[in-house]
């Protein structure tokens, strides 16, 4: 039975209060139980400038749930299930790849990636994606499937179209690309969780991201700043800004190129001087007691000079918390 948010605070409003006595801090952590079921709407917008022209411009809009499904001392089981559009993650990549939307739809039809079970340790930290293998094992027969297909139309293609994605398939069908790229709405979620914050000023730190390609970790100046806290009503809003180091940028770009076989030689622009930024802007408003958010906006820029072209890059993801009626 779906379990209603205002009920969760009303029942646990005494042990809420109890628990921030001290007005300056809030602490993340989840208060979940087996059972806890949510529905969010999660749209995704992407679009993309090349040298000043509005280029690409792409949507989608899907309802998850989130179950917990086990509930011990030292962790979570999670279960994220895509209730509707599943795949629009992959499907929206291959489209625009093989430009077939219907021998693409009737692959996906084969391919299960509507369940994701994972683990979080006991505050709600993400830790693992549990069935990681499955979903990479069903991300890389449909992109493989793909290309066979891709291969019966343009024969003449297929080889330089394999070089590129060929580590595509391998980021996607790995641990890590599940979990940073394919399926990073999760990333967010519980992203704020496992740590007692000091609500005062804003809190400065680093950040080591996670390199999908293996190697050195990407830098980057992260800050956190509360720019609400509701204290009676367990809630608060939350704004972070992160800067990535453009130098570590550039490296994994360029090794992802090599591996791609791409051969700048061959094309207008070099890596040499060029010029990368990235910047993240995200919002979270969360019912921090019992550990839920009632609406989360993640937004990524990416601007990139070149020496003819310069490409920008913004992609959006909303996260909306839709209350029973």
């Amino acid at each position: 039975m779906k379990q209603k948010i205002t009920l969760l605070l009303s029942l646990f409003f005494s042990l809420a209060i109890y628990s921030q006595i001290d007005s300056t801090k809030i602490a993340f952590i989840a208060y979940w139980s087996i059972g806890d079921d949510y529905d969010f709407k999660v749209s995704k917008v992407k679009r993309e400038w090349k040298n000043d022209v509005l280029t690409k411009k792409d949507s989608s809009q899907y309802i998850a749930n989130f179950k917990v499904l086990d509930s011990t001392e030292e962790s979570y089981k999670i279960q994220w299930t895509y209730k509707n559009n599943i795949v629009s993650t992959f499907q929206e990549k291959a489209e625009k790849i093989f430009e077939d939307k219907e021998a693409v739809n009737q692959i996906l039809k084969k391919n299960d990636l509507s369940k994701v079970i994972y683990k979080t340790n006991e505050l709600g930290e993400f830790i693992e994606i549990l069935n990681w293998k499955e979903l990479g094992e069903s991300t890389k027969l449909l992109l493989q499937e793909m290309l066979n297909n891709f291969e019966k139309k343009n024969p003449e293609k297929v080889n330089e179209l394999r070089n590129a994605m060929n580590p595509i398939i391998d980021i996607y069908s790995s641990k890590q690309g599940l979990e940073q790229l394919a399926i990073k709405e999760l990333q967010y979620f519980h992203s704020p969780f496992g740590l007692e914050y000091d609500i005062t000023e804003p809190i400065e730190y680093k950040q080591e991201l996670p390199n999908v390609l293996g190697g050195e970790p990407i830098l980057a100046d992260a800050t956190l700043t509360f720019e609400e806290v509701d204290f009676e009503n367990s809630f608060c809003s939350l704004k972070e800004e992160t800067v990535i180091n453009p130098d570590d940028t550039k490296r994994v770009v360029q090794e992802l190129f090599t591996r791609m076989k791409i051969d700048e030689s061959k094309t207008d622009n070099t890596f040499d001087n060029a010029v990368f930024d990235i910047t993240d802007l995200n919002y979270y408003q969360y019912y921090f007691y019992p550990g839920v958010p009632h609406y989360i906006y993640g937004g990524r820029k990416f601007v990139l000079k070149m020496e003819k072209t310069d490409i920008e890059k913004i992609e959006e993801l909303y996260i909306e918390l839709i209350y029973d009626e």
